[in-house]
């Protein structure tokens, strides 16, 4: 794991693995206390970390099972306390209101994803995690980190800027290989187009992010390459549509978003299949399109 300074008191915590779903990068923020935001390097690893860096807050950036993983460990092992951003803390704190926020029970899934996925993620959930404010990160940096909200892959999803140093951590904002997620019902692709915009805005110099390698050059370029994923889906769905496919089923079928739809094994293929389902739908929204098979 990798330590990069980007602000004074602030470091980028670079895991291992790029483009995983069982580790992610963070932030190590030294200020009025220690916390991290993100950060998960393996279990034992991150717990270690924890450990030796006395961190006493670990912030989760927002509620997807790839970044609030393990965080019931790091409750029950270490003397760090867990924290969720105020929009979405409920959601981890029972088996219910994750079922409702992700549209998992009505789909019909929500048992598959507690059987196969939570375990093998390592997901539990936390029935007293705490909420934390955006301004706590801006007050506990001493200023050092501008919090943006940024929303659209999730309800309290947000960027930290760095003024001093123009760097820009984009957290899940898209710039890894499969691009910009957005497969829960409160997805949203007028709030994700305006984040994208937010963030260009800003004119960094560096780019750090959830899934991928530090971004040192051609900035703008790599956020516009989020904008244009979204716009080449949003043309093959149309299409589609265009084609005679007026249910969003059909439209899945067409594999725009996930080729494949086994790849966490054929029982959670219901689970996938459910995720690119949502995102034809956040594209039909978005063009203004009824599906025959919506409500």
């Amino acid at each position: 794991m990798k330590r990069i300074s980007i602000a004074d008191g602030v470091e980028f915590l670079e895991a291992p693995k790029q483009e995983s779903w069982f580790m992610n990068n963070g932030l190590l923020i030294s200020g009025e206390e220690v916390i991290m935001i993100d950060g998960r390097f393996g279990g034992e690893e991150t717990l270690a970390f924890i450990r030796e860096n006395n961190v006493s807050r670990y912030f989760i950036s927002h509620f997807h099972i790839d970044h609030a993983s393990d965080a019931w460990r790091i409750a029950g092992e270490t003397d760090c306390r867990p924290a969720l951003n105020s929009t979405e803390y409920q959601y981890l704190q029972s088996s219910e209101n994750m079922s409702r926020a992700t549209g998992y029970g009505k789909a019909g899934v929500h048992r598959l994803v507690e059987e196969i996925l939570m375990p093998k993620m390592g997901l539990q959930y936390i029935p007293s995690i705490d909420p934390y404010e955006l301004k706590d990160i801006e007050a506990i940096s001493k200023g050092q980190l501008l919090a943006v909200p940024a929303p659209g892959h999730s309800p309290g999803h947000y960027c930290l800027y760095a003024p001093q140093s123009n760097y820009l951590y984009a957290c899940d904002l898209g710039l890894d290989r499969f691009g910009p997620w957005y497969g829960f019902p409160h997805c949203n692709l007028n709030d994700f187009l305006a984040s994208i915009k937010k963030a260009r805005e800003l004119g960094a110099k560096q780019l750090f992010s959830s899934h991928s390698p530090v971004v040192r050059e051609r900035v703008g370029e790599a956020i516009d390459r989020i904008e244009a994923i979204i716009e080449r889906r949003h043309e093959k769905v149309l299409n589609a549509w265009n084609k005679g496919k007026k249910t969003v089923k059909e439209i899945a079928q067409e594999g725009i978003f996930f080729q494949r739809t086994d790849v966490h094994g054929k029982r959670a293929i219901p689970v996938m299949s459910y995720w690119q389902e949502s995102m034809v739908k956040c594209h039909l929204d978005y063009a203004g399109l009824q599906a025959e098979d919506i409500e």
